[in-house]
């Protein structure tokens, strides 16, 4: 497959994991526990972390997710010298509160295994969520209050939930298809407990 083909493709997964969040701005912000301040500050935390990683010399890939000023760096890196580089970077960034380094020390993937496994990421993601919103009735829990990233097959959990939502989300991850390991960095808030 050409280079350039392989290329789109990458991109189109990227995008189209950003296009739900586009379509649902207005509805997911108003159920997001974060204030609408927060909301802000993590998209900025976020651009702003981009922007750092291009400054950055060497062979890595690197995805920074903030949440309430919580910061989760997914991605891959040649070296442990340039994983503290990126998390380095991001420290730096006002307003952030704590960093998850959870970048893999690895060879990168090349571009055709990349669009592999980003796919296989992708297809996991959406499974974690729609399996969130199915339950959503049987519980207090929203897919609204849980970010999912996934990264390799493994499956990163954040939000501000319930021990009970915390344990219902991480089953639910667990036991979905795909799924290498889970991973959660929640803050945990028990006023949301349901009665």
């Amino acid at each position: 497959m050409p280079i350039k083909l392989l290329s789109i493709i990458l991109i189109f997964f990227t995008l189209s994991a950003c296009a739900p969040t586009a379509v649902l701005t207005v509805p997911a912000s108003i159920a997001d526990r974060r204030t609408t301040g927060a909301q802000v500050e993590d998209q900025t935390i976020e651009f702003k972390a981009t922007y750092e990683f291009q400054q950055i010399d060497g062979n890595f890939s690197a995805s920074a997710t903030s949440y309430n000023q919580n910061v989760l760096l997914t991605g891959e890196s040649e070296s442990q010298e340039l994983k503290d580089k990126v998390e380095s970077s991001v420290a730096k960034i006002e307003g952030v509160k704590a960093i998850y380094n959870e970048i893999l020390v690895t060879k990168p993937l090349a571009l055709k295994d990349k669009v592999k496994s980003k796919a296989k990421d992708y297809g996991i993601t959406t499974n974690v969520k729609a399996r969130l919103f199915k339950e959503e009735t049987k519980s207090n829990l929203s897919p609204m209050h849980i970010k999912v990233v996934t990264e390799r097959q493994i499956v990163h959990l954040m939000g501000i939930v319930s021990d009970k939502e915390a344990e219902e989300a991480e089953k639910i991850a667990k036991t979905s298809k795909g799924v290498v390991k889970v991973k959660t960095y929640f803050e945990i808030d028990n006023h949301y407990k349901k009665n």
